[in-house]
């Protein structure tokens, strides 16, 4: 059996933990450390200058239970150390279900997907559940999640967690899930102390500016699909590091291979083929010293392994929709390159690769496609994508020809080195 810590913000006798447990309850050994009272908007916080009182207590579903008079966070530590001593690793930690949207700046403040962070930071798969009302009854949608939920935890990246709001509807009612981005900051709702009286004042939180998207959390409940998000622990901004360092001020060319993850490349007849030139590819360009970027569809697994083997000095533009142009990473990156010339392949030669070339050119890029470095699961619509980028204005060319053109400029040692890895 699997094993999940589960904890909250709203306190061990709250329905939602309860409710949550006892569903666990057939799928994993289940363990419960959450706050002896409420812990909401406590965030991030944790308890460092005095110690923390832990009970004993008894709930149905998990094999044990404990209070703690800490916020969230704590609770989670706590229940590492717990466990610990009992020779126990969680798989997973869960915290919730809490009362009340944790949806966009929310997700700053909260709790329930502080707990979850804190999971994440310790390098376990991570979920944090929320309904959209401080009134919640209606907990059937999420617990009916709860096999997918796990499916997904195990495709994210370490680090990252997930983040889950429902709408407060009859689980009849909820027309399915969507993958969404956690709103911005200010988006939708806004933080801000009201003066009640003199010397008082009391947080409450107003409507802030919506601007009619159909991307993010907040308006995925409002159409009554339950909102999935993931939501990074880095505290790295690779842009501005890159932007500080000026590491990409000198580049002519940028090379950029398309979703070679493996959920994807299954799908493409000659796979293993199609992996070797990809991985020669990378290859080249890390001998040659070229940015590479790499673009990646949230849910279709991890990067090649023969690809990754090779890749230095890459970036990752993360994306939730088949256009790499959607995602602010694409565009933030590809910002830092001075380069006007593209080199390009990958894979779904008709979908994402199509959509990002006609991207490049449509920004005034050269781009030259790598012909027998991309891949469709039909040959016959692949041949067509083909077809109509060199329509467009791409330059269509073969992966030795165009690595070596490019070798050719380099240093003598250098070119003779991408001449092996080509062979």
């Amino acid at each position: 059996m699997i094993k999940v810590l589960i904890t909250n913000d709203d306190g061990i006798d709250a329905q939602g933990i309860k409710a949550l447990a006892e569903a666990l309850m057939p799928l994993a050994d289940v363990y419960v450390v959450a706050p002896a009272e409420e812990q909401s908007g406590k965030s991030q916080s944790i308890t460092f200058l005095q110690p923390v009182k832990v009970e004993k207590r008894d709930m149905k579903g998990a094999a044990a239970a404990y209070a703690a008079w800490g916020t969230p966070a704590d609770c989670v530590k706590i229940g590492l150390c717990i466990l610990e001593k009992e020779g126990i690793k969680p798989d997973y930690v869960i915290s919730g279900i809490n009362l009340g949207y944790n949806t966009g700046l929310a997700a700053y403040y909260s709790g329930t997907v502080a707990a979850a962070r804190e999971g994440a930071l310790n390098g376990i798969k991570s979920i944090a559940l929320s309904l959209g009302s401080h009134k919640a009854t209606e907990f059937d949608s999420i617990l009916g999640m709860l096999p997918a939920l796990l499916e997904m935890a195990d495709k994210m990246s370490p680090g990252t967690l997930l983040s889950v709001n429902a709408p407060n509807i009859p689980a009849s009612e909820i027309k399915g899930y969507r993958i969404a981005e956690a709103a911005p900051f200010g988006y939708g709702i806004k933080f801000v102390f009201e003066e009640v009286e003199e010397g008082l004042f009391q947080m409450d939180g107003e409507p802030a500016e919506m601007w009619g998207s159909t991307e993010y959390d907040m308006d995925v409940t409002e159409d009554g699909y339950v909102a999935v998000s993931p939501i990074p622990t880095t505290l790295a901004d690779r842009v501005s590091l890159s932007r500080l360092r000026d590491a990409y001020a000198k580049d002519e060319v940028l090379a950029v291979i398309v979703d070679a993850q493996e959920d994807v490349l299954d799908d493409i007849p000659g796979k293993a083929e199609l992996e070797v030139r990809l991985a020669q590819f990378a290859h080249a360009a890390a001998r040659m010293d070229l940015p590479l970027l790499l673009t990646e569809r949230y849910s279709k697994g991890a990067f090649s392994e023969e690809v990754m083997k090779y890749a230095s000095r890459f970036e990752t533009a993360e994306r939730m929709k088949t256009d790499a142009w959607t995602s602010e990473d694409m565009v933030s990156l590809t910002s830092l390159v001075d380069a006007r010339k593209v080199i390009i392949g990958g894979a779904e030669t008709h979908l994402a690769l199509f959509q990002t070339a006609i991207g490049f050119l449509e920004r005034g890029y050269e781009v030259i496609v790598i012909e027998d470095c991309t891949g469709s699961a039909n040959p016959d619509i692949h041949k067509k994508a083909i077809r109509e980028l060199k329509e467009a204005g791409a330059r269509i060319a073969g992966l030795e020809r165009t690595l070596m053109e490019l070798a050719s400029k380099k240093e003598p040692y250098i070119r003779d080195s991408v001449e092996r890895i080509l062979r």
